[in-house]
């Protein structure tokens, strides 16, 4: 019998498997101290975890093995094989499977560079494909994003396209980092599935809670400093290049444009962490448009301690991963009463 044909509780079962991991662990039980053993096995159609009471010394993790009497039962919502004294575990010498690889589902808040492959479920957006050409072939990359009840996260596909608005179930996504966040991409032996469910998107979150470089957070907290070097900055229009001159040394012939850069403290009640902000996020919250930048340059510095230093606000954020400790970059931000703040504090706590 394969893998994948074991439903439920079933006696007697007979499989040839490839021994995938093998441990040991004491334990105590009403007969006293004893020993039992567990890992995983696979074959070409799948893997199951199993517990052995009693395991033949010579066999180790990598062998293949042909197993009479097993029984397998459901447990944690998983089948689970049990291999017990009348369970017969003969080694196969010089034989090999092909095991089918499984990938642990994760939710995006998760994602490790430790567990490099992974199963992930979201919602896509912004995904935009780019042609390239190499060694006389031509190739499409799409880029956007993932984004589940925890997280929102970059993807990239290597000429596989995804629909916005779309869910799909990825089975075999590979964990990366991009510009100092986490990313998932999808690869030539990836497995991508639509699926039907719906999703939340409503991602609050505490500053405790979060370890990881996690998108499209929602944090309530207060400002409690200012960056005194927030303000307007000119960037070459060409290069994007924040400029010290009002010349781009790349492109001289080039206009400069203007540009609002921001940073600041903010607080939840249960940490702080450093954050910056762009005019994306800053020009909705003063009530300005682009074309409004050179009238209210001076004022700008101003406008932003006036609606921001010792306020509540709501902001919606990535998380970003530097050397000792994680920043938040927005992507919005919006006045709350400082009674929302402090409701929210209390519930918490």
């Amino acid at each position: 019998m394969k893998l994948d044909e074991i439903h439920g509780e079933t006696p007697n079962l007979e499989l040839r498997v490839k021994i995938l991991s093998l441990s040991k662990r004491e334990t105590t039980t009403s007969r006293g101290e004893t020993v039992y053993y567990y890992g995983l096995v696979g074959d070409e159609t799948g893997v199951l975890p199993y517990t052995a009471w009693e395991f033949p010394a010579p066999i180790k993790a990598g062998d293949v093995v042909q197993i009479r009497y097993a029984r397998s039962r459901v447990y944690n919502e998983r089948i689970r094989l049990y291999f017990d004294s009348k369970t017969e575990i003969l080694l196969k010498p010089g034989e090999d499977i092909e095991v089918k690889r499984t990938y642990k589902e994760t939710k995006l808040m998760d994602l490790s560079l430790k567990n490099p492959f992974v199963t992930v479920t979201g919602k896509i957006s912004n995904m935009t494909g780019k042609e390239y050409s190499k060694a006389g072939n031509t190739f499409t990359i799409y880029n956007g994003f993932i984004e589940d009840d925890t997280s929102r996260v970059r993807i990239s596909s290597f000429g596989q396209p995804l629909e916005n608005g779309k869910i799909y179930r990825i089975v075999g996504a590979r964990v990366s980092e991009f510009n100092k966040q986490l990313e998932v991409s999808i690869g030539d032996k990836t497995e991508v599935y639509p699926e039907n469910e719906d999703m939340d998107f409503e991602r609050y979150y505490k500053l405790f809670e979060v370890d990881n470089p996690a998108g499209g957070i929602t944090i309530l907290g207060f400002i409690i400093t200012l960056g005194t070097k927030s303000g307007i900055i000119k960037r070459c229009s060409e290069c994007n290049k924040p400029l010290s001159t009002g010349v781009c040394p790349d492109h001289p012939d080039k206009p400069t444009k203007l540009d609002i850069f921001s940073y600041f403290t903010l607080d939840d009640g249960t940490r702080y962490i450093q954050c910056i902000a762009g005019k994306k996020a800053v020009m909705p919250f003063l009530g300005i448009k682009e074309e409004d930048l050179p009238r209210v340059a001076g004022d700008i510095y101003r406008m932003l301690e006036d609606r921001l230093y010792g306020h509540a606000v709501r902001v919606n954020a990535d998380f970003i991963k530097n050397d000792d400790d994680l920043s938040l970059r927005v992507n919005a931000i919006n006045a709350i009463t400082r009674e929302d703040i402090e409701k929210d504090i209390k519930v918490s706590q």
